[in-house]
């Protein structure tokens, strides 16, 4: 599981029917001290979070785990799934987010 910030939405007029329904979304993976590193990838938002450019997530990453979370009731391909909105996180750094 790792902490990411969303940092876009993808619209999508055409898709596989099993991900109709579903928001997929650019995050960047974020450190404890709220920098922004790796990639940019794309996340189904697996549990409706409703999340938005700027929020901070919980995503899963595992292919198994990532599908589940997403229920899409399928096997196929979900490389990360997006399955928080974090709220607050208290680290040694401090108060991350708000």
């Amino acid at each position: 599981m790792m902490i990411a910030r969303v940092v876009g939405n993808i619209v999508s007029t055409q898709k596989h029917g099993d991900y109709k329904g579903k928001k997929l979304l650019i995050i960047r993976a974020a450190s404890l001290s709220g920098e922004l590193y790796g990639p940019e990838m794309v996340a189904v938002d697996g549990a409706d979070t409703d999340s938005g450019i700027g929020d901070l997530v919980l995503v899963i990453q595992e292919g198994g785990s990532a599908r589940q979370a997403a229920r899409c009731g399928h096997n196929g391909p979900i490389d990360a799934s997006v399955i928080a909105v974090a709220d607050s996180i208290e680290t040694n750094y401090g108060n991350l987010y708000e």
